[in-house]
């Protein structure tokens, strides 16, 4: 009885201070860095591979998979003992790079630019479980649907997004999008992928029902990520060349406002109340912090070499 309430004492301490926390992936420091939301400053840096580029966290918080392009492997990260647990490796490795996990916990996608494959991991195991091929170049980024059927890659050089029957582990259609396509965000609904084209400054908006592209919208230079808000109504696509955030209105699928942040943005990411976006800034070595009610930067956070990647835990 002592020890159980010891255990339930700690558990009910530990979740009564431990605030939500960002993770940032540092691809040039092989690390990630723990940012507490409400102090808004790094509270540890974990280290992971080498040349770590993104990152995906469990539906139930307790672990994160990091795809570690520069060594060919994944760590499996416990998130609340802040220590790698594992070390994913196989054949089938070739710059892995986007990393999703199914909202039911089933599964985590890894892409496999190099070799041109998906990499299924059993997520219950943390076991690699197959490859598929994708038959399509620089296989880059993915996002999965809500109810964990569907899964959407990008494919950089073959300008194409697929769309991947998860319960038959197969690709059913290749959708053509524009040059480049790198970043990708699937509304909360599920209806619709948003693409960003990072060589044509656009972005294509894809109906999930139809596979096809229905829009193509003008961006900043280099648009690399994007992200929806948790009630589906904006999307923040972060503009490596020019250095700025459009977001837009998703049913006017018009620009709202351009916000700069300097530092070469990449991974961007909206907490689950929508008051703030999280951009990590490659080149500045820091993390900015949007005001979505004022579209304002408020806070810049110190973090490690070459941010990136970017999630909320």
């Amino acid at each position: 009885m002592k020890a159980f309430l010891a255990v339930w004492l700690f558990s009910a301490l530990t979740f009564a201070t431990d605030p939500n926390v960002v993770l940032v992936l540092n691809k040039a420091g092989d690390s990630i860095s723990f940012v507490n939301t409400t102090s808004m400053k790094s509270e540890q840096t974990v280290a992971v591979g080498k040349t770590p580029h993104e990152m995906a966290v469990s539906p139930n918080g307790s672990k994160a998979y990091v795809a570690n392009t520069g060594e060919n492997t994944v760590s499996v990260v416990d998130l609340m003992t802040r220590k790698v647990l594992k070390t994913l490796t196989s054949a089938d490795f070739g710059t892995p790079h986007g990393v999703a996990f199914t909202p039911d916990g089933r599964y985590g996608f890894v892409t496999s630019e190099g070799k041109k494959k998906i990499i299924v991991i059993d997520a219950r195991k943390d076991e690699i479980a197959r490859a598929v091929d994708t038959d399509q170049e620089r296989t880059h980024m993915v996002v999965v649907s809500p109810d964990s059927r569907w899964a959407y890659f990008t494919n950089v050089t073959s300008a194409t997004v697929s769309v991947f029957d998860v319960n038959a582990m197969k690709i059913v259609a290749n959708i053509p999008a524009g040059k480049g396509v790198e970043g990708l965000a699937l509304s909360p609904d599920g209806k619709q992928v948003w693409a960003a084209n990072r060589t044509d400054n656009t972005v294509s908006v894809v109906d999930a029902a139809k596979h096809q592209v229905v829009a193509t919208l003008s961006t900043g230079t280099g648009p690399i990520r994007v992200a929806f808000s948790p009630n589906g109504k904006t999307v923040f696509i972060p503009n490596a060349g020019s250095s700025d955030v459009t977001v837009y209105d998703v049913a006017a699928r018009k620009p709202v406002t351009t916000i700069s942040v300097g530092g070469n943005p990449g991974g961007v990411i909206v907490a689950p109340d929508g008051r703030r976006a999280f951009v990590a800034c490659t080149a500045a070595n820091e993390m900015q912090v949007i005001d979505t009610s004022t579209w304002t930067v408020t806070t810049k956070v110190p973090v490690g070499q070459g941010p990136d990647g970017i999630a909320y835990w």
